[in-house]
Order: C-alpha cells, then structure tokens, then sequence
C-alpha cells in the first residue's frame, strides 16, 4: 500500500538530496510543523509507541544531515556566480561540484535508518528503497552534459519551485483514495492505476504551474521506479 505519511518523507528526502546540489534547504521549523509531517509523528508513534523515534527523526533531518552536507560539499561553489565564468571553467566546476554530491549521498543513510523506524508496512519500505536506489541515477541525470542540468538547478526559479513542490505533492495526493492506500502494490488493477495516472498528472501540471520544467525529467525518473513495484504501465 502506498502512505500518506510515507510520501511526506519521500517530499524530506528529496529536497535534501536536492540540497546538496542547490545550496538551501527547507527551514527546520517548516519542515517539523508541515502537515505530513504530523503524519509522520503519527506513524512513529504506532510503529514504536512513544514519541522518541519521531524526535530522534527531526534530529537528523534538521542537524545531522545538513551538516554531513556541509562537510562534503563545498557550499560557496554551490552559492557563487558562474556567469562570468568561461563555458570550460563552467564545466569544471560542476564536475567538483559532482564529485563532491556523489560522496555526500552517503549523508541520508542515517536519515533513512531513522525513517524506516517508523515504517511497518513492507509495500512502504520498497518505496523508501527504490527512492534510494535511485538517487544515483538522478545525481548522474543532473551532472550530465557538463552539469547543465545542475546549472539550470541553481537558478532562483528553480529554487523558489522547489520550496512549492512540497506542498503541492501532498495535495496531489489526495485523488488516491483510502481503498487503494490499503491495497498491496503488487495486486493493483486499472482502478489503482487510474489513480496513481491521476496524480502523476497532477504533479505535472504543478510542476509547470512553478515553471521549473528541469524538474519533469528528475519527477519522471523517480515515477518510473516507484511505478515498477505495481502492474501500472
């Protein structure tokens, strides 16, 4: 099945993996007072019973892996100007950047461990992995071509799009109904799907609604991998 409180962490985690590459990440006091993150306090508190592992989560989110990007990635790389810049400085410093990312994707495993703490669900915990799992394919999709995906990334738009996106899966989300959150991945049918096309659609739009269309190809790549765990096409 698929949570709701499960996709609010999946909207945590890719913004920091995010993070890394634009040099911001969500105010720690958004993040803890977001609506699906309440959700998240809920499903920590039934999967262990107390509130510990929730807090212990919020730790990590807000201190620990910021900080772990902070030691591998260069941040004033990430926040200077390129503009004046040649086309071969450009590249060479998004090829650093890159390296520095790609061993600074080591810094969500802690988050991960923690989140899996208050995940029970078996259909939930393959969706967490598959997200993982994919995070290298979309660090090498990013820093492609000289990194002008990276580039494009950096922008204000994109940032500002990014900080909309959060919310605005959350309410995508609300055309899956409560029969097809309880309904294992693997046994979905057309009704199932049908949904899920639904809300793929709705984050497209939203997607183009902010204008950071960059950000179609990153949301493309992960909606096929979650998309393999089902029988949807």
């Amino acid at each position: 099945m698929i949570g709701r409180s499960v996709t609010g962490i999946l909207v945590v985690l890719g913004p920091l993996l995010v993070a890394g590459a634009l040099g911001f990440t969500e105010p720690p006091s958004t993040l803890e007072t977001a609506e699906f993150m309440q959700e998240v306090r809920k499903d920590c508190y039934n999967s262990t019973g107390d509130d510990n592992a929730f807090h212990e989560l919020v730790t990590v989110l807000n201190s620990e892996t910021p900080r772990c990007f902070m030691h591998y990635v260069n941040m004033s790389f990430l926040q200077s100007s390129v503009d004046s810049l040649s086309a071969q400085e450009q590249s060479k410093m998004m090829e650093q950047i890159c390296n520095q990312i790609e061993n600074s994707l080591t810094c969500i495993d802690p988050l991960v461990e923690k989140v899996k703490l208050c995940v029970s669900d078996e259909d939930d915990l393959q969706i967490i992995q598959k997200i993982v799992d994919t995070a290298p394919e979309a660090l090498k999709m990013i820093c492609n071509d000289s990194g002008s995906m990276l580039l494009k990334l950096r922008e204000p738009l994109s940032k500002s799009c990014a900080l909309e996106l959060a919310p605005a899966i959350d309410e995508c989300m609300d055309v899956i109904s409560n029969s097809t959150m309880m309904t294992d991945l693997k046994d979905y049918t057309i009704t199932e799907c049908n949904e899920i096309y639904t809300m793929r659609d709705c984050i497209i739009a939203r997607i183009r609604e902010c204008g950071a269309l960059t950000y179609l190809e990153l949301f493309s790549l992960f909606y096929k991998s979650l998309l393999s765990l089902t029988p949807c096409k």
